[in-house]
């Protein structure tokens, strides 16, 4: 099995060598990810820039690998990977590991959700990863082998192309996790608050602050869950169509006139 990994935390973050080394026994994996940060990128792709790729060597000893740097976005990544960079069709493509949660309406905004998001574009199975984070660091090894047992699963019931799957691992402490969830998205708002700045100039400039909080989410969802201490586990689509609001509109439609000029 060809694997492509990628994420939105840049070439050297931990959370992307942890999983390459949670899950190297697979087959043979290539490393495509951005050069630099591109956290909140959303499905951000680079336009009107060529995009530079460099071969860069990670970790150390018996662990060390070879990755592609890319100064691009995590889409960009994805797709000049198996567009252009990647000299044989790939079988399956993961994102992560993000430090930080991706969960909730901030699956919209995420690079990582996006790498894979990407991929089920191309008609790729995907499977985006996300550590919780608490006041310690993230324990990626810990975390990595967690994404690695839930991979299995998913795996093992069948991950077809196109199909597309975020999980979140919880906050990690002597009781945690406690055990896994599959899930739906949460759509609970987001509170939030941009500082304001005032410039000699008379200019004013907002900031938006680091901190924030969902709304309270009722039943079960990717939020409250992994809040619990659960590892949570949400299928996506990419096609964002709402299907009862379709059939309503296109019902509706029948009784309305001619276009202008028509």
């Amino acid at each position: 099995m060809r694997i492509l990994l990628s994420n939105d935390d840049g070439i050297l973050a931990p959370g992307l060598a942890a999983l390459y080394r949670a899950v190297v026994d697979l087959g043979e994996v290539v490393v495509v990810a951005p050069s630099h940060p591109q956290s909140a990128a959303g499905h951000a792709i680079t336009l009107r820039s060529p995009l530079t790729v460099q071969q860069v060597g990670l970790g150390a000893g018996r662990e060390a690998f070879t990755a592609l740097s890319v100064d691009g976005r995590p889409a960009d990544c994805v797709r000049l990977a198996v567009r252009k960079l990647l000299p044989a069709p790939v079988d399956l493509v993961l994102a992560g590991i993000n430090a930080g949660a991706n969960v909730g309406i901030n699956i919209f905004y995420s690079g990582t959700v996006a790498a894979a998001a990407e991929a089920a574009m191309l008609r790729l199975p995907a499977v985006a990863f996300s550590a919780d984070v608490g006041a310690q660091e993230v324990d990626f090894d810990r975390a990595a082998g967690l994404c690695r047992w839930v991979l299995d699963r998913l795996l093992a019931c069948g991950l077809h192309p196109g199909q597309l799957v975020n999980v979140n691992i919880p906050v990690l402490g002597p009781d945690r996790p406690r055990g896994v969830r599959v899930v739906p998205q949460s759509t609970a708002g987001v509170e939030d608050s941009y500082h304001r700045q005032e410039h000699p100039q008379g200019l004013e400039s907002y900031r938006l602050g680091d901190s924030f909080s969902f709304a309270p989410a009722e039943g079960l969802t990717d939020v409250a869950c992994l809040e619990e201490g659960y590892v949570t586990i949400t299928p996506l689509k990419v096609d964002l169509t709402d299907p009862p609001r379709l059939d309503k509109l296109a019902e509706a439609q029948k009784t309305w006139p001619a276009l202008p000029g028509q």
